[in-house]
């Protein structure tokens, strides 16, 4: 149960925190040619209105950026739990690709924390570097994780075939939806540790 709330909590605050994060950065640092999304555009007058938005701030888009990272090993954490007390059920097939997906978003924290650490970008670019190859092993553990799960039979094709293209449609899909790393490309993430941690919560007795 703590797992599930864990995914829920984390991926709630992750998805919540999308929109004022990218805005935050396309006002910091966005060249005068690169706009965020209409959707995004649309809720800077709103959100600056209520002061969650600062207009130039970059000690506003770190903030966001300490508290993304934050929301995203909540779910990390979150999903670990999870996993520890199904593990001795998985085949070695499951537990591989399981094993990658984790590393990936591991990876992907790390670089995160990295890029947006009090000391200003503590790793350098090492830090954004992180992140980007965070997301692509995280993409070849979920295309790992779809073959395994249609193998053992514990999902039908189709569900298969989703779980297989989240970490491709999350990096390429977020990218376009919101135009900025890590919070585009950690869309399907984010959303995927919300659901997850939704459904056990309300099956939960």
């Amino acid at each position: 149960m703590l797992a599930r709330l864990a995914l829920a909590i984390g991926g709630s605050a992750a998805v919540l925190l999308t929109p004022p994060f990218a805005l935050s950065y396309f006002s910091a640092y966005g060249a005068p040619s690169e706009l965020p999304p209409s959707w995004l555009a649309a809720l800077r007058g709103p959100l600056t209105g209520v002061g969650i938005l600062e207009t130039g701030s970059t000690s506003v888009y770190d903030r966001y950026g300490l508290l993304y990272c934050a929301a995203w090993v909540l779910a990390l954490a979150g999903l670990v739990g999870l996993l520890r007390r199904q593990w001795p059920e998985l085949s070695v097939r499951l537990r591989r690709a399981w094993a990658v997906l984790v590393a990936g978003l591991g990876v992907g924290a790390v670089g995160i924390l990295g890029d947006y650490a009090p000391v200003d970008d503590i790793a350098g670019v090492i830090g954004f570097l992180l992140t980007g190859v965070g997301f692509l092993i995280a993409a070849v553990g979920s295309a790992l994780l779809g073959w395994a799960l249609r193998r053992d039979g514990r999902l039908d094709p189709t569900a298969a075939l989703g779980v297989a293209a989240l970490g491709v449609t999350s990096l390429v899909g977020g990218m376009a939806l919101v135009g900025h790393i890590p919070s585009g490309p950690g869309v399907g993430w984010v959303l995927g540790a919300l659901v997850l941690g939704l459904a056990g919560v309300r099956s939960a007795p």
